[in-house]
This record gives C-alpha cells, sequence and structure tokens, in this order.
C-alpha cells in the first residue's frame, strides 16, 4: 500500500509531492499527459525564450521556496503591480517546474488517467482507467475541477458541482518580428476582439537584439471560425502582416479559470472540503489559490496536513 498518491502532476501536484519528500513521505504521483508541468511549458526558438501560459507573474512578498529550490536568482523585476511587483522566470517559467521535478523521491506515473477514487476501510482505492487499482493511506488531488467532478463522485456528492465549472478559452499567440518593421499602425491592427490582450517585449534574457516577441492572447469562443490554437496563429500572423522569425501558438483548456471568482465559489468549496473523508485533499489553481505563489503554498499546506494524518 501507497502512503500517499497525488492525482494531478501540475504545479500543485508537484509542490505537494516536494512538501511530502520533506516529511520522508515518498508518494506516488500520477499524471495523465506524457509530461509534468501542466499548462506551464517553456520553449526557446531562434533566441527568443517562450512561455507557454504563464509569464508575467503577480510577486506580492518573499517566495520562500524559491532558495531552497535553487532559483535564489531566478526573477526578473519588470515593474510594480497594485502593492505588489510583476515579475518573470529568467529562464522561463518551466524551471520552477523542473526544480520541482529535480527535487522529488517520487514514483511518477505518467499517461495515467484516474476514474475514481474508494474509501475502503484500509484506506483509500484510486482506480485507474486501464482497470488497475492502487491502494493508499491517503489521496491528494490535484486535477482540474472537470475531472475532480468524477475522480471525488464516490466520496462526496457535492463534488458533481465541479461539472460545471468554467475556463476564459484563451489561446496565447507569439510572434517574434524584427523590430524595425513594427510601426503604430502594425501595434494597432493586432488590436480588437477576438484578441484579449496584447503585449510587446524586448527583455534581453528573452529577445534577441533588433527584435521583438508579441505575445497575444486570443478568446476561442467569440468569433466562430477563430476555435483552434491555429487559427489564432492565423488571426494574428494576418493582422501583422510580417513575417515573423519565429510563430508559436499555446493553448491549455485549464489555464484561465473563471468559476474560481464568483462569489458563491468559496461556498462550495467549504462543503466539498466539509465532506472528504480525512486523508484527501483537493488542490489547484481551480478552487481557491488565486495568485501563483498561492497555489503552491495551497499544496504545501495540504501536504503538511496529509503528513499529520499519516503520522497518527
Amino acid at each position: 500500500m501507497n502512503d500517499a498518491i497525488i492525482v494531478g502532476g501540475g504545479l500543485s501536484g508537484l509542490a505537494a509531492a516536494w512538501e511530502l519528500t520533506q516529511h520522508a513521505i515518498t508518494p506516488t504521483l500520477i499524471e495523465v499527459k506524457p509530461r509534468l508541468g501542466g499548462s506551464i511549458v517553456s520553449e526557446r526558438r531562434a533566441g527568443f525564450l517562450l512561455d507557454g501560459t504563464h509569464m508575467l507573474i503577480e510577486k506580492y512578498g518573499a517566495w520562500d521556496f524559491l532558495e531552497p529550490l535553487g532559483l535564489a536568482d531566478a526573477l526578473r523585476y519588470i515593474g510594480r503591480y497594485r502593492d505588489g511587483r510583476l515579475v518573470v522566470f529568467r529562464d522561463g517559467t518551466q524551471v520552477l517546474i523542473d526544480a520541482l521535478a529535480s527535487r522529488l523521491r517520487a514514483n511518477i506515473l505518467t499517461r495515467m488517467a484516474v476514474s475514481g477514487i474508494i474509501q475502503t476501510g484500509k484506506g483509500f482505492e484510486v482506480c485507474l482507467e486501464n482497470g488497475i487499482v492502487l491502494t493508499a493511506r491517503a489521496v491528494i488531488v490535484a486535477a482540474p475541477a472537470h475531472h475532480a467532478a468524477h475522480i471525488l463522485a464516490s466520496l462526496t456528492p457535492q463534488a458533481v458541482e465541479l461539472l460545471d465549472y468554467r475556463y476564459d478559452p484563451v489561446a496565447r499567440v507569439m510572434l517574434g518580428l524584427d523590430a524595425s518593421a513594427v510601426t503604430p499602425q502594425v501595434e494597432q491592427r493586432v488590436e480588437g476582439a477576438p484578441v484579449r490582450s496584447v503585449e510587446w517585449f524586448a527583455l534581453p534574457e528573452r529577445v534577441p537584439p533588433g527584435h521583438v516577441l508579441l505575445r497575444a492572447g486570443v478568446r476561442l469562443d467569440v468569433e466562430p471560425a477563430i476555435n483552434t490554437a491555429e487559427s489564432a496563429l492565423a488571426l494574428i500572423k494576418a493582422r501583422v502582416a510580417i513575417a515573423p522569425v519565429i510563430e508559436w501558438a499555446h493553448y491549455w483548456a485549464e489555464a484561465d479559470p473563471l468559476t474560481l471568482y464568483l462569489p458563491e465559489h468559496a461556498a462550495l468549496m467549504a462543503r466539498i472540503d466539509a465532506a472528504l473523508p480525512a486523508g484527501v485533499a483537493l488542490i489547484g489553481s481551480d478552487y481557491r489559490a488565486r495568485r501563483f505563489d498561492a497555489r503552491i503554498q495551497q499544496a504545501r499546506d495540504a501536504a503538511r496536513r496529509i503528513a499529520h494524518y499519516l503520522a497518527r
């Protein structure tokens, strides 16, 4: 029997696994995708450093997790934002995923989907869609809301309400461009529906000299013809009308939660948390944590509770 199973290998699942490791607990981490990190992915192309989702990040106060992960100097400060700062990871946000993964003592199973969890007299049975059943004394679910609704259905009927969870369908389009060709007219052409956000960057660590990086967020539910990352890329390229040095479009369906910000969502989460049996925790960006660092703190707090539960 496993001491703890973590369902989901994104940022929250990895942070929980890292915390359990520090409590001398070796978890089994199950991830349905072939790679860890969820929506967080970074790529280098022709001198450009690209982030699929999280690039500009709000930072408030000290992030005490950076130094133990070897990332004390990993941030570049961009400017003030509200009562905090905007930062980027110098080498891409994926460095945080890689740092967490490199410090795990965990059994990692990728390309594995979990269909449900059953409570037994000795703990929990985690049922995989391929028919394999794993047993554990405790379980942390770090999966998106739609999947968590099915996974937790036998443990709490309140979880079914997570099936109504909604996300903002935004694809990130990135074009590396010759700076001399970008005029005010080009910048204006990029604006307008279904483009939700437009950012231009010339950060030395991310953009080669003489170039700029255009990063546009394109909604995929405004125009019928713009419904995939590829169609979003084609739209931005057509508006820019400049041959790009590099191009990339990234879409992750659960990257931008909307339901999280509804006033009634906190009450739903309170009901679900209260109904879950001891030894089960639900964590992730869909539930309570709105900021980047809060996701990590939420995961570590849940892991500490699970460690305390296992030590009884």
